[in-house]
């Protein structure tokens, strides 16, 4: 079976450096279990093209949700993309991709359906917009507030500075963010002031018999005043994760099968919930997250899996529902069925 994994290049070379090395491994572990399994780099829609004419895999597993055409302005989810070409790809389809990439219309929707999730509002860029927007956000009154780029993930224009008090501090921040991001900028209340915060992350492979889901609390390896992972932290390794107590993520995994199960993702994803006041609360679903990642592969150890195991078993999640769909006729590698057999991610 033909594995083509898709990635694109950080601008940041030390951290381009680091990634490949880690996209490489990647391959050699699909290679070790059976795989012919390739990587390839994608800046626009006709480097996928040429990609795809290249190595002309039976599946696809594409690390980027959007590009740009070589020849107009105009962006492509890339699941979309595939599906318009008849690719196999491992993921969420683009409808959950979009939604999860919109953290106000998730928030939204997990209001709606029940979904524990702070506060918040957004605050559109028009003058007019903007300041019915404000308004609602001082009728609200859900102060300290953290303000947000609604459609950036991996922490983007996330700082101390991000955490607001009082109007004055919130019509400034917006002002500063409105220059620096434009679009819409999402203000939820922030909960890190309470004494029992907790940050968690859970990784999530869809087995045999559904969703699986490992979380992991996210701390800090270097305390701030506040709890704000950036992408920094993210990026330069400022976090560590650690195995939840086990009552603790029993107690969790309700919040999350809903909170997952409403975003539509599938095969695999990451989200990023928080303990506080007592209460588990939901923030954000990462439907693409960054593979191989510290934080999904931390949360996935927890659980007893190994970096092959889950990388494989991401794969498999995708396989099988493809092949249920009648969408792919060619046989999972043997020795890829062997590293999952009598695991909750077995293909058969």
């Amino acid at each position: 079976m033909r594995l083509l994994i898709i990635m694109k290049k950080s601008s940041d070379q030390s951290l381009a450096a680091e990634r490949n090395a880690r996209y490489l491994r990647m391959v050699e572990i699909y290679k070790n279990v059976g795989f012919e399994a390739f990587l390839s780099y994608a800046e626009n829609i006709d480097d996928i093209r040429l990609s795809l004419n290249n190595y002309k895999p039976d599946l696809v597993f594409c690390g980027i949700d959007h590009l740009y055409e070589n020849e107009n302005n105009i962006s492509h989810n890339l699941h979309a993309w595939f599906e318009e070409h008849n690719v196999n790809y491992i993921g969420s389809d683009s409808i959950a991709i979009d939604l999860a990439l919109s953290k106000g219309s998730l928030k939204n929707r997990w209001q709606r359906e029940g979904i524990r999730t702070p506060a918040f509002g957004l605050v559109r860029e028009e003058q007019n917009k903007c300041s019915e927007d404000i308004k609602r956000l001082l009728s609200l009154n859900a102060f300290p507030y953290i303000l947000k780029p609604e459609n950036l993930g991996n922490s983007r224009g996330i700082d101390e500075n991000s955490i607001v008090w009082n109007e004055a501090e919130l019509r400034e921040t917006l002002d500063k963010m409105r220059i620096q991001f434009g679009g819409i900028i999402i203000v939820e209340n922030y909960l890190g002031v309470s004494i029992d915060f907790m940050e968690i992350t859970c990784a999530m492979i869809e087995g045999v018999s559904g969703m699986e889901f490992m979380p992991a609390q996210v701390s800090l390896l270097e305390p701030k005043r506040f709890h704000i992972v950036t992408t920094r932290d993210k990026d330069k390794k400022g976090t560590i994760v650690n195995p939840l107590e086990a009552d603790m993520a029993a107690s969790f995994l309700p919040i999350a099968k809903r909170a997952f199960t409403v975003a539509g993702v599938r095969d695999y994803a990451r989200g990023d919930f928080i303990y506080a006041n007592g209460e588990f609360w939901a923030i954000e679903i990462n439907g693409q997250p960054m593979i191989p990642d510290q934080w999904f592969g931390g949360a996935t150890q927890f659980a007893g899996l190994s970096e092959d195991l889950y990388l494989v078993g991401i794969v498999a999640a995708g396989y099988r529902r493809l092949k249920a769909e009648g969408q792919i006729a060619k046989v999972f590698p043997k020795q890829a069925q062997a590293l999952l057999r009598e695991t909750k991610f077995e293909v058969w």
